[in-house]
């Protein structure tokens, strides 16, 4: 099961980060809105062992900040 975290714009310039429709975090400057979701998706994948990623989306595309998965080495044994 994948992780996804995604980054979206609130309302006065302010952030938050979302799990699918749920709202984890609100009103976060961007900065730190991007430092805690990584570090959420890093401790999920740390340990759960199951692969997660963080996104940052706004109304016309998405970017990919930061992805973590099992090493292709363990990958290729299962």
């Amino acid at each position: 099961m994948r992780t996804v975290l995604t980054i979206r714009e609130a309302s006065h310039g302010l952030w938050r980060i979302c799990s699918g429709e749920a709202v984890l975090y609100d009103r976060l400057r961007l900065a730190h809105a991007i430092r805690l979701a990584r570090g959420l998706a890093r401790e999920k994948h740390a340990n759960s062992g199951q692969p997660a990623s963080v996104e940052m989306a706004c109304s016309e595309f998405t970017i990919s900040l930061v992805h973590y998965a099992r090493p292709k080495a363990l990958q290729q044994a299962a």
